[in-house]
């Protein structure tokens, strides 16, 4: 075996190490690179014959409802219903038991599938609950024991027609440009796909509108020649298609629940969240329809995919479909800036108040004042208060914001508001205590909270938008708390777009009233706007980007560089605080004969405007050209009126040039524009962001050091081992280091006694002290293979015995040479390694005759019985 077999499995090293290792670092990468494109598990195509005609295809997700002490119901239905449409196979995209897929989990929840799964036309995706929501070969054995499918691997259907991929998703993630070990072989499996249509699938969606949102770790699936994404996690359904062109079917809607939607995810054109359904795929060789189907059989939305003339999937045709919420969850300004309740007042102003089964209250008078008074929360974690922000006032965010609390408590204690943050992404975060001192008992108190990030986005349980929470059962009485969202102000003053650089804070987006494209015109890149097919005017959608301008209203300007081939006009239309239209129109811009193929100048006035994405596809602005006008934008500059100071502006966007492009170099950037801010809030939520960065950093320094070690492992040498120590050295110090130095040190191991056994095997043993050296040496391999886990040793122990033979017959070739004189008496090390030797070749029973005939005349025949009798005792 050779050292890279000997190393191989070097992820599963010393069981001790294993269980010492922290949780985040036992995350392996199931799906290990095995070879050059994932493993195909169907039969090859046939060439001798055509792809079939047609093929139905049905795709689950997060339907394992039937498991263990969990509701049937709804995934018998979803199962029924799909039996119906008579599908060739049935794919999944994960989660197919919970909650953690143990063997009697996975069992009970397959058993509506049970029959595709025994007639092998049912092909799972494996999601986190699958792996027990963790990332090892044993957490998801149970599921692979059942399925019989490996984590990751490509199913052919239809002779050719369709492949479909799963590259093991929820284990496989990227960070920043570093792809995750399978990508290699995913990539070259679509490169080399024959089919007509490739479909790929993952658990955790690349974008989504539901609950969990985005994974942008997961954004390498998306690579050219991939036409359909398949996608869960989420309990919903949706269809995403990206700046990119990638289509994104989401379907995790198939009976575990539904989760409600959040902030639109760009390119979003259908979303369900009310009831439960699968998707219906019907694919022949020019075309692939996937319509999302719920409860009985009603076909909700679908889209028709075709290829160009590049063969790139795009949708041709899709139905109808109107959003009944076309933004949940997010408005970058709230109809009322201040909301409360007062008791010791009566009056309630668009918050409010509900009790929750671990957020018990009595409703009392505590000295001559009405208010709450928090009872114990029997499931423990405190005493909590749940409150609600009427979304009439406020919904969305984030938004910055205080909180007052006016309070009382009869013994000293603490507590915090736990809000839904946008920086964490966490629905119960905590903001900083509030101390109650021996000296405030039974006094009332009023405290004021800075929350920099708050969303109200009813995550909470019961709907909730927040809680109060009471650490030790801390009896609190509340009579009163106010919300009062900071108006924010811009920081920066302008925001624009150049199309021979990137965008500054603005840039355009395409839509379907909104087609364009980029063109160059007298050797200077620029946008042409495209013929909208809907209407006589053709628009170009603009989008400020949030971290920069957001919300208002502000009194602003906007220059454009513009130029068209035929004369005409067009008008800017904002979001106008003024007029309450979302497409306030500025004055006209005329381009005359005289102007025409000539580039043009204008700055145009925007009075009162907002910043909050209420135009088509969540757009700010848009320029709009009469009569289907060829404009063409060579730039644009937006200006507002009431920004920071320089150094502020400097600040962010040095802030979200990390955040684009995180690296050591731009963090430490962001952390010197930062630095020359004054203290306060803009200072600390800039840090905040960059807090954010900063973990990210690690996370990739983590994932590099986890990297380097398995390649390391997979590839011993000096040159892998300096790489690791060095990719190591950048992490702080802890369980996550500790663990991969105890990796490493196995690998440093391995290779010292590998090194040790090749340099005797390449060693010319034909004197007594080369012989004597190489004895010492192989002891000293000996005594570190030893020393290894005992299934790292086999190859290494196979080296050493081959070595130890080479030795012996080096011995025995000094010895049988002509001497002069009497013959030396051997050397007891020697003696011992022929002993040794020939133990290890013939056994004890002829022993004392097979030593003697390589010793005689340099050892009696009793030296060599003793020797041998002392050698079978140690044994």
């Amino acid at each position: 075996m050779t050292l890279v077999g000997v190393v191989a499995a070097i992820t599963a090293v010393i069981p001790q190490m294993a269980q010492a290792a922290p949780q985040a670092a036992q995350v392996a990468q199931v799906a290990q690179a095995t070879g050059d494109e994932l493993e195909r598990i169907t039969p090859p195509v046939d060439p001798g014959k055509p792809p079939q005609d047609q093929l139905v295809l049905a795709v689950i997700g997060d339907y394992g409802g039937c498991g263990v002490d969990r509701a049937c119901a709804s995934e018998n239905q979803v199962a029924d219903m799909v039996h119906s449409w008579n599908p060739a196979y049935i794919l999944t995209v994960g989660d197919n038991s919970y909650q953690q897929g143990r063997p009697e989990e996975v069992v009970k929840a397959q058993a509506p599938y049970k029959a595709d799964i025994d007639a092998g036309r049912f092909f799972p995706i494996m999601g986190n609950h699958d792996y027990g929501n963790g990332c090892t070969p044993e957490s998801v054995q149970p599921s692979v024991d059942f399925f019989k499918v490996p984590v990751a691997y490509v199913a052919g259907f239809g002779n050719g027609l369709v492949d479909f991929l799963n590259p093991d998703v929820n284990c496989q993630t990227s960070s920043g440009t570093t792809m995750p070990a399978i990508y290699d072989q995913y990539k070259n499996t679509v490169d080399d796909s024959a089919a007509a249509w490739v479909l790929s699938g993952g658990h955790q969606p690349i974008y989504s509108s539901g609950k969990a949102g985005n994974n942008p770790n997961r954004a390498w699936m998306m690579t050219p020649g991939v036409d359909l994404i398949l996608a869960g996690h989420d309990h919903h359904a949706e269809h995403i298609v990206t700046s990119d062109g990638y289509n994104i079917a989401i379907t995790g809607n198939s009976g575990e629940g539904i989760t409600p939607l959040f902030s639109t995810a760009p390119g979003s054109l259908y979303r369900e969240a009310t009831d439960f359904g699968a998707m219906r795929l019907t694919v022949t060789k020019d075309s692939l329809k996937a319509e999302f189907v719920t409860l009985p059989d009603t076909v909700d939305y679908s889209f028709t995919l075709k290829k160009d003339a590049q063969g790139k999937a795009y949708v041709a045709e899709r139905s109808d479909w109107v959003d009944p919420n076309p933004d949940p969850g997010q408005s970058p300004t709230p109809n009322k800036y201040s909301v409360s309740f007062d008791l010791a007042a009566g009056k309630t102003d668009g918050l409010t108040y509900k009790p929750y089964s671990d957020g018990p209250y009595e409703e009392t008078t505590v000295d001559g004042r009405k208010a709450v008074v928090l009872k114990t929360n029997t499931f423990g974690g405190g005493n909590q208060l749940y409150m609600f922000a009427d979304d009439a006032a406020i919904s969305g965010g984030p938004y910055a914001v205080t909180a007052t609390f006016t309070y009382r408590s009869p013994v000293p204690g603490k507590f915090t508001l736990q809000y839904d943050s946008a920086t964490s992404g966490s629905a119960y975060q905590k903001s900083s205590s509030v101390t109650i001192g021996a000296d405030q008992v039974n006094q009332w108190q009023t405290t004021t909270i800075d929350i920099p990030d708050i969303r109200f986005t009813n995550r909470q349980n019961g709907n909730a938008d927040m809680r109060l929470s009471a650490t030790g059962d801390l009896p609190l009485a509340i009579s009163g708390v106010k919300i009062d969202v900071v108006p924010p102000k811009p920081t920066v003053t302008h925001v624009s777009m150049d199309f021979s650089g990137e965008p500054n804070g603005l840039n355009w987006m395409p839509y379907e009233s909104g087609p364009a494209h980029e063109i160059t015109v007298d050797g200077r890149p620029a946008l042409q706007v495209d013929k909208n097919t809907f209407n006589s005017g053709n628009n170009l959608y603009l989008v400020v980007d949030d971290k920069f301008i957001q919300g208002g209203p502000y009194d602003g300007t906007a220059t454009i560089e513009y130029r068209s081939p035929v004369s005409g006009s067009f008008v800017l239309q904002y979001d106008s605080a003024a007029t309450g239209s979302a497409y306030q129109s500025t004055t006209r811009v005329n381009i005359t004969a005289a102007q025409v193929n000539t580039w043009q100048t204008v700055t145009l006035d925007m009075p009162q405007v907002m910043f909050r994405n209420r135009q088509n596809g969540n757009a700010d602005m848009r320029i709009v050209a009469a009569n289907n006008l060829p404009i063409v934008i060579g730039s644009m500059d937006v200006t507002i009126a009431g920004g920071e100071d320089e150094a502020l502006e400097d600040a962010v966007n040095a802030v979200a040039a990390a955040e684009a492009h995180p690296s050591a170099e731009t963090v430490q950037a962001a952390e010197t524009a930062i630095a020359k801010l004054p203290a306060g809030p803009d200072a600390d939520a800039l840090t905040r962001r960059l807090t954010a960065v900063k973990a990210i950093l690690a996370a990739q320094d983590l994932t590099a050091a986890r990297e380097a070690v398995a390649a390391a492992e997979a590839h011993p040498s000096a040159e892998t081992i300096r790489a690791a120590e060095t990719a190591i050295a950048k992490l702080p110090a802890g369980a996550d280091a500790d663990w991969l130095t105890q990796r490493l040190d196995v690998v440093k191991a391995i290779v010292q006694a590998h090194d040790l056994l090749a340099g005797i095997a390449a060693r010319d043993l034909t004197d007594q002290a080369a012989v004597d050296d190489a004895i010492a040496d192989l002891a000293e391999a000996r005594a570190i293979i030893e020393r290894l886990p005992e299934d790292q040793r086999g190859a290494l122990q196979d080296s050493a015995a081959a070595v130890q033979g080479r030795i012996v017959e080096a011995i025995t070739a000094i010895l049988a040479a002509p001497h002069q004189g009497k013959p030396a008496p051997i050397a007891r090390p020697w003696l011992d390694l022929v002993i040794a030797d020939t133990y290890g070749r013939y056994g004890n029973d002829t022993m004392q005759g097979q030593v003697m005939r390589i010793v005689a005349g340099h050892a009696t025949g009793t030296e060599v019985k003793a020797a041998i009798e002392e050698f079978l005792a140690k044994r």
